[in-house]
Formats: structure tokens, sequence, C-alpha cells
């Protein structure tokens, strides 16, 4: 019985850290510091987008729409300096490192089938590292 209380207890803190974390990445600007929409707009169009929504998300503002490029957008706006927080546009993908992928170009090669290493140099004379596993 002890046993099955202890396991509810550090399920519930794990639980309410999770929530915790989450709210980092809202916006904690109280209302009355709160720049008007219409400022989020002509932030908007001094940099070039094209607007389709500004709504309030987390506690900040979220403006959906293309990019100067053309290509479709969704912003994270800070309410009280309207600094941009976080930007993803569409087609973009994202590994963990945060390195952007469009083409596939910047990941890395996959693993040549052969087993051969790859003829980077970091082999040397390009032969097969030896390895004796005790």
């Amino acid at each position: 019985m002890r046993r099955a209380a202890l396991i509810a207890v550090a399920v519930l803190g794990v639980l309410a850290s999770g929530v915790a974390m989450a709210d980092d990445d809202d916006c904690t600007v109280p209302m009355a510091q709160w720049q008007p929409r219409e400022a989020v707009a002509e932030m908007a169009k001094a940099r070039g987008w094209t607007v389709s929504r500004i709504r309030v998300d987390d506690g900040c503002y979220q403006i959906r729409g293309q990019d100067e490029n053309g290509r479709a957008f969704k912003a994270k706006i800070d309410p009280g300096s309207l600094a941009v927080i976080g930007l993803k546009r569409k087609g973009e993908d994202h590994d963990r490192s945060g390195r952007r992928h469009r083409d596939g170009a910047s990941r890395p090669a996959p693993a040549s089938p052969t087993g051969a290493p790859p003829a980077n140099g970091l082999f040397g004379d390009g032969a097969a590292p030896k390895v004796e596993i005790q």
C-alpha cells in the first residue's frame, strides 16, 4: 500500500513539472502593457509580411500570413515589445538540433551500404577500421 502511494506521488510530481515547463513558452506581459493589434499589423507590414490572421495564443500575439518571399508562415510575437519570439515557415523541417532541412542537402549522408568507410580522409588509407570486441 505504501509503495503504491509513493508511485502515485512520483507520477503526480512528474506530471506537475511537465505542466510547469509547458508554461515557459507563454508570454507573461500584463494586458495593460500590450501593444494594440494595429501596431502588430504595422510591424508585420514593415517587415514585408502579408497578414492573413492575428490572434492571441498562450498570452502572445500569433500572426499567420506570407513572408516577403511569398512563403506561408506563423510567427509568435511578444505583445509588449512586438519582438518575434518564434517563426515557422511552411515547408521547413527541423531536426532536434534546430537546423533547417528543405531538400535534405544539410542532412548527414546515409551510411554506405557496403560498410566501407567514407572517402573523407578520416580513415587515412580508406581501409575499414579494425575492431576487436572482448
